[in-house]
């Protein structure tokens, strides 16, 4: 009983937590932006006009300085130096109880959603899962042969069926390649469709 509660507590966590996280990062991110720059900016500057027009500036104003921010960090996390603190900031949150649970979720998530190679799902597909005649979709994470070729003799390819709305748990499976059904949907579509639990399709491709 106990570890069934515990099971369903991190799994909360994990669905929870990235949501909330991010929220308060950015609404602390815009409060530090209209009090640091765009209010003084807007003490110096002469502008005219009535209260809605100045609200609807200071927003602007204020999403403009936050975009240019976050582009900066992506920028400078590609520079050397700012990667090994980045690696050193990341190694200390592995070693945070909990924390490192939620912070690895959302980095897998993360990368994902690379336009690189380098995230951890490579294709969307569908399969018959958890029976025949009732399909799943899911993401494949490995195709390189290893022991489970060998063991039974077919062309076996490792398989994540994601869990909505989390798309970073879920089952870890092994499927025969010729019983996989290749998506025309992207990795993010595929995202998407998990986060909101089959209710975002996307279109048609043609």
């Amino acid at each position: 009983m106990f570890n069934k509660l515990r099971t369903h507590f991190v799994s909360g966590l994990l669905v929870l937590s990235p949501l909330f996280l991010t929220i308060i990062f950015f609404g602390y991110l815009v409060r530090l932006t209209d009090r640091l720059i765009v209010n003084p900016i807007f003490q110096v500057l002469p502008i005219n006009g009535d209260q809605v027009f100045k609200v609807i500036l200071t927003k602007m104003a204020i999403a403009f300085f936050v975009v240019m921010f976050l582009t900066l960090v992506g920028t400078l996390a590609e520079k050397f130096f700012v990667k090994r603190a980045f690696k050193a900031w990341e190694g200390l949150l592995k070693n945070v109880p909990l924390l490192n649970i939620v912070y690895g979720s959302v980095k897998e998530i993360a990368a994902a959603f690379a336009s690189d190679k380098k995230g951890v799902f490579k294709e969307v597909v569908f399969l018959e899962y958890p029976r025949k005649g009732i399909y799943a979709m899911a993401f494949v994470t490995q195709e390189k042969k290893w022991e489970i070729h060998e063991k039974t003799g077919k062309e076996m390819v490792n398989v994540f069926v994601p869990s909505p709305p989390n798309p970073a748990t879920g089952f870890f499976i092994f499927v025969p390649r010729e019983e996989l059904i290749r998506s025309d949907m992207t990795i993010e579509e595929g995202i998407r469709m998990v986060i909101s639990g089959g209710a975002v399709v996307p279109p048609l491709k043609k």
